[in-house]
């Protein structure tokens, strides 16, 4: 019977999620068994169980505080971009009024630096002298424009604006974004840092709608050897420049202030911190109790 039994231990599956089940429930055992075990045998097991739940909550409420911060840990739901619109052609009859200051607007041809690199930097430096109306160029190197860029290709597809990715160009200057949460300078100092973060959680506490426009523009037909490399694709400029414009969807039951990323911390948060709020309650009049009781036996 012994080696029946160690073969079936043998033959689970311990996998990922129980090698961690395991792991958690041995910590919470141990850790906060023994901690509960030596404070009963000093307060008794009631006022211990007590004592116990309330540093436990108690630090569950800092850490949930932590995590609705940076947006760790337990979080909800992933930000995601939204489509608006999809304009061909000319921006200044696009629905969305606040892409119509954009129409018109050609970095590439104010670019000069050969580089891919040091374009980028030059067409990011000559935004900021042109009046983009509250717009903001994005580098290739940004990291919300290389998020973006997969919910355009998707969007393109699923409308049938493209049948497939190799028929566009995504345009090295025609990213744009507008509104959303205060921007932090360029290799901040610590003195930008504390501005940038008095000025996102005191002075703008609700975040404005954020947009961002993505421009590609239809490739070359170009003929291919089957089983061959296909060639790199070019633009073609007598093909008209396609914009999509999306809105940041940030989910939550208020995503101006808080985001469904951070709502599931911040409520794990408020849970904790009420329980927490409990034991610390029934402890204080418990104390009462006991020193009422002292003072009468003193008499």
């Amino acid at each position: 019977m012994g080696n029946t039994f160690l073969a079936f231990i043998d033959g689970v599956d311990f996998n990922i999620f129980f090698r961690g089940l395991l792991s958690t429930l041995t910590m919470f055992v141990v850790l906060c068994g023994a901690t509960y075990m030596i404070i009963a045998t000093n307060v008794g097991v009631r006022k211990g169980m007590l004592v116990a739940s309330a540093g436990f909550f108690g630090w569950m409420f800092l850490m949930g505080i932590i995590w609705t911060i940076y947006g760790a840990g337990w979080v909800g739901a992933t930000p995601t971009w939204e489509l608006v619109e999809i304009n061909r052609g000319d921006l200044s009859v696009a629905e969305t009024e606040e892409s119509n200051a954009l129409a018109g607007v050609d970095l590439s041809e104010l670019v000069t630096e050969q580089d891919p690199d040091l374009a980028q930097a030059q067409a990011l430096e000559i935004s900021r002298t042109q009046d983009l109306s509250g717009w903001d160029f994005l580098p290739a190197s940004n990291s919300t424009r290389g998020e973006a860029q997969s919910s355009v290709d998707e969007y393109l597809l699923e409308t049938g604006a493209y049948g497939s990715t190799e028929e566009y160009v995504a345009l090295q200057f025609g990213a744009f974004t507008t509104g959303g949460k205060p921007k932090l300078k360029d290799d901040p100092t610590a003195v930008d840092r504390f501005v940038h973060f008095f000025d996102e959680t005191f002075a703008n506490p609700l975040h404005k709608q954020e947009l961002i426009m993505i421009q590609v523009q239809g490739a070359k037909d170009v003929f291919s050897f089957t089983g061959g490399t296909p060639p790199v694709a070019e633009i073609d400029s007598n093909k008209d420049v396609v914009s999509v414009i999306m809105e940041r969807n940030r989910g939550g039951p208020i995503p101006s202030l808080i985001s469904g990323l951070r709502f599931t911390p911040f409520m794990f948060t408020v849970v904790n911190g009420l329980i927490f709020l409990i034991c610390s309650w029934a402890l204080h009049k418990r104390d009462k109790r006991e020193a009422l009781a002292l003072a009468g036996a003193a008499a």
